[in-house]
């Protein structure tokens, strides 16, 4: 592999405020063992001067978002930008294990069949096990994964998955604007799902990458109660959007159902959880959200559903590894 041609690759980190990760995950970027790989860090309105690291690092192209707060638009900004024949979405809290990482991901994605996408597995610092191993979609939309043990992980690499884990993607360029790459107006959530979704109904396949795992050293916001529930009614509004757009007709119908019972029941348990009624209430406010962005998901059904290559729903029948 390594005395071929290889094509180049662009690895794109989205920050916001995160100089704390940068320190530590940025310098396993510059030190891949890959002979022709360009680094782009797109800052989401930092103020933690992040900036000033980033400007003082020689191998690294700064650039800034035009519009603040809005991650899947600084997503495809950047993409828009990239030299690379091959895309690698990372993280800015995600820590590289693996110095010869894209050698795998261009050697899987020259071999496997209709490659798509490949899905960097992962675990959080700390952990024996993970979670994090592809994602799974169901008639009530995300199948929780069971925690394997690390090692189990590794044994599960090139499985075919439903979508990708939006910390780690590796994805080919003309592929990701084939499937029109992030969806921008999903705020939060969604975006990994959706993006997994579209590949397989244009034809293609999405894998998961677990010969080696990379390490997630963020912190999680659940225990923030107020963070939480503004993070839910994202959420909730976001895969219901997506299923609106996605789905064949009588999944859609199937699934906003039962997504709408999963989430319901999933607000009340989180509200009695936390003794605080922001989870209960986030239901409500996503659903809102949900309807008052209706008609765009519709109309943007439309047209994927004209688009799509594979009729049937085959996201639907990819079940998690036991």
């Amino acid at each position: 592999m390594k005395n071929k041609n290889l094509p180049k690759v662009t690895v794109v980190m989205l920050n916001y405020n995160g100089l704390n990760y940068l320190k530590r995950t940025v310098p396993r970027i510059l030190n891949l063992d890959y002979p022709d790989y360009e680094v782009i860090i797109i800052d989401n309105g930092s103020t933690d001067g992040s900036i000033e690291f980033i400007n003082n690092l020689k191998k690294v192209k700064l650039i800034k978002s035009p519009r603040v707060g809005e991650k899947n638009f600084a997503c495809n900004y950047a993409v828009e930008q990239a030299k690379g024949e091959y895309i690698l979405l990372l993280d800015n809290d995600l820590l590289i294990q693996n110095n010869q990482v894209i050698y795998d991901l261009i050697l899987g994605a020259t071999n496997l069949n209709n490659f798509g996408l490949y899905s960097l597995s992962f675990y959080n610092e700390g952990e024996a096990k993970s979670k994090y191993y592809g994602g799974f979609l169901g008639y009530y939309f995300i199948k929780e994964n069971k925690s394997l043990e690390l090692s189990e992980i590794i044994k599960k690499d090139n499985i075919t998955i439903g979508f990708p884990h939006g910390a780690a993607v590796f994805i080919k360029k003309k592929v990701w604007e084939e499937i029109w790459g992030y969806d921008e107006d999903l705020v939060f959530g969604g975006d990994d799902t959706d993006l997994g979704i579209k590949s397989w109904t244009q034809g293609y396949k999405n894998y998961l990458y677990s010969k080696t795992l990379q390490i997630h050293i963020g912190l999680p916001e659940r225990k923030d109660n107020k963070k939480y529930s503004i993070k839910l009614k994202k959420m909730f509004y976001a895969h219901m959007y997506t299923v609106v757009k996605n789905y064949s007709l009588y999944n859609m119908i199937y699934t906003i159902i039962g997504i709408s019972i999963f989430n319901f029941l999933k607000s009340i348990k989180q509200s009695m959880f936390r003794l605080k009624l922001g989870p209960f209430i986030a239901f409500f406010q996503g659903y809102y959200l949900f309807i008052k962005n209706l008609s765009i998901a519709l109309k943007k059904r439309k047209e994927i559903q004209l688009r799509r290559v594979i009729k049937d729903d085959i996201f639907l029948k990819i079940n998690p590894p036991k």
